[in-house]
């Protein structure tokens, strides 16, 4: 039962893997930019919500609502201000960009809350039991919400007009520009969408690896996530964000620690050497 019981917790670490590489793949398909931030956006949503709880009281349900609505301000700020000004600029100056949003935002974060760990708990301790399967509440809830989110997402892009724009800009932004999509418009919401699902998962993975200022380490580790499913599928990021909290888990079950916390980064080299383009990758051909 313990293989069963690491397979759920895989599982449950593969969706918050699953969440922010989800906000990688938007951003990176809407503007071409990798956010290096986005672990640290993570990461301050999360300590939102547990102000919320600690210091005014709110309940959970309130708290966690307020943390994603300010990760998603976040994200538009930040575009708006620091990312903006850079477009037409060569890529490199903008992923630079992002590195020093990230270590700003530690760097605030310790100072307003300490780099002193702090515990976030705002579900019940009793897990659940399934059938002969154990599953704790943070666990269940997480799986939960994040297939929840993957059905809104899938309706969000298929039927709605902001998500058919969306996905005009990503496939073609010239034409998006000249059939009157405000791309500019399209790009700040983006971030604030991407923000807003890194402090969904941050909120969910704060119980279980605890708030401190250096835990948008997280969010890198998902990165491989994103590139395992090829960097500009969605459904690419969902499967690769599965498979690396599976593999990671299970492979905490039977190798040593030190293994276990790059086994992310040696599953991507291993997919990388056999399929560089990552596993989603569609080949496209072009008219000329």
């Amino acid at each position: 039962m313990v293989i069963i019981d690491g397979i759920v917790n895989g599982v449950a670490l593969g969706c918050v893997y699953a969440l922010i590489a989800l906000g990688f793949v938007l951003i990176y398909k809407a503007t071409k930019i990798i956010n290096f931030a986005q672990g640290e956006i993570m990461m301050f949503s999360s300590y939102i919500c547990y102000t919320f709880i600690t210091f005014f009281h709110f309940n959970f349900i309130l708290s966690f609502v307020l943390a994603v609505f300010a990760g998603f301000l976040l994200g538009s700020v930040l575009e708006k201000l620091f990312i903006r000004p850079l477009i037409g600029y060569p890529i490199l100056p903008v992923v630079i960009a992002t590195i020093g949003i990230s270590m700003v935002l530690q760097a605030i974060a310790g100072l307003l809350w300490t780099f002193e760990p702090q515990k976030m708990d705002p579900f019940p301790m009793t897990p659940h039991q399934f059938w002969k399967v154990t599953i704790s509440p943070v666990h269940l809830w997480t799986i939960i919400i994040t297939v929840a989110l993957m059905i809104i997402f899938f309706v969000f892009f298929r039927y709605t007009i902001l998500g058919i724009s969306l996905r005009a800009i990503a496939e073609d932004l010239l034409g998006s520009m000249a059939s009157g999509i405000a791309v500019r418009r399209m790009f700040n919401f983006t971030w604030g969408l991407a923000s807003a699902l890194s402090a969904i998962a941050g909120v969910l993975v704060a119980p279980i690896v605890f708030l401190h200022p250096h835990m948008g380490v997280v969010g890198l580790r998902a990165l491989p996530a994103a590139v395992l499913g090829s960097f500009g599928s969605i459904p690419g990021a969902i499967v690769g964000g599965l498979v690396l909290g599976l593999s990671e888990t299970i492979a905490g079950l039977y190798l040593p620690k030190e293994i276990k916390d790059v086994f992310p980064w040696l599953v991507l080299f291993v997919v990388l050497i056999i399929k560089p383009e990552g596993i989603f990758y569609r080949y496209e051909q072009k008219k000329v």
